[in-house]
């Protein structure tokens, strides 16, 4: 019989162990597993913290869209309503009026003009005006790829960038209804060099843009929230460009 008591004590203290052993697994085992995971998460803040302070920050910002803008220049979007209203309007002078003379050089133009739409921008800064040859579109309508236009041989000679300080005086035909932009500036030569260009991009930000920027022309100008009402087809708009008309 004690030789049976001992081995029931044993049994039992056998199986007490197992069982607390058991407890303890179940419940060290998520401390640790926490403890690992805590651990690992702060090793990898540590890595990501310093591979941002020695790797991702200095290295510098490529020539993209997106730095572009943190620079603060505005290109503005292009537009190609001029190009087609021209290309439309010689068609209905060959097809409709018979007018050869005056269809043909409207379409070839308004070919040209979509031609120059795809290609040319007016990009602001808060010091210059430069006008930049892009290849493909955007929604803001520069790409990554972007250069110089060149040398503007047909109006002064030089390259295609402006200070605002050098502009004397600008005009806009017509507000609400963009056709041509005019401006002249000193910086090409000191008696002054005139600029025209088609408005090929969109009218209303581009006269934004010369509003802010380019300061007060000889004629005045009305401000940007009256674009609208300046158009041709309303009221306003009809009078306003009646009377830049003299009719």
């Amino acid at each position: 019989f004690k030789m049976v008591g001992c081995a029931t004590k044993c049994a039992l203290l056998a199986a007490t162990t197992v069982a607390m052993a058991g407890h303890a697994t179940a419940f060290t085992s998520p401390a640790i597993g926490a403890l690992a995971r805590a651990g690992l998460g702060a090793s990898n803040s540590a890595i990501s913290k310093q591979s941002l302070s020695g790797v991702s920050l200095a290295r510098p910002l490529r020539n993209t869209a997106a730095a572009r803008v943190s620079m603060k220049e505005v290109a503005v979007t292009p537009d190609y309503r001029l190009a087609l209203g021209a290309i439309g309007l010689g068609i209905f002078f060959n097809q409709d009026l018979h007018v050869g003379t005056l269809g043909w050089p409207l379409v070839i133009l308004g070919s040209f003009l979509v031609f120059q739409t795809t290609q040319i921008r007016f990009r602001f800064t808060d010091s210059d005006l430069e006008v930049v040859r892009v290849e493909g579109l955007t929604e803001q309508g520069l790409t990554d790829s972007v250069d110089s236009s060149g040398e503007n041989m047909l109006q002064g000679g030089g390259a295609n960038k402006w200070s605002f300080s050098s502009v004397t005086n600008w005009e806009f035909w017509f507000p609400g209804f963009p056709i041509l932009v005019y401006f002249k500036e000193t910086q090409t030569k000191p008696e002054g060099q005139i600029h025209f260009f088609p408005i090929i991009m969109d009218g209303k930000q581009l006269y934004e843009q010369m509003t802010e920027k380019m300061g007060k022309s000889v004629n005045p100008k009305i401000p940007v929230a009256e674009w609208d009402d300046a158009k041709p087809l309303t009221p306003k708009g009809f009078k306003t460009i009646k009377d830049k008309l003299n009719l």
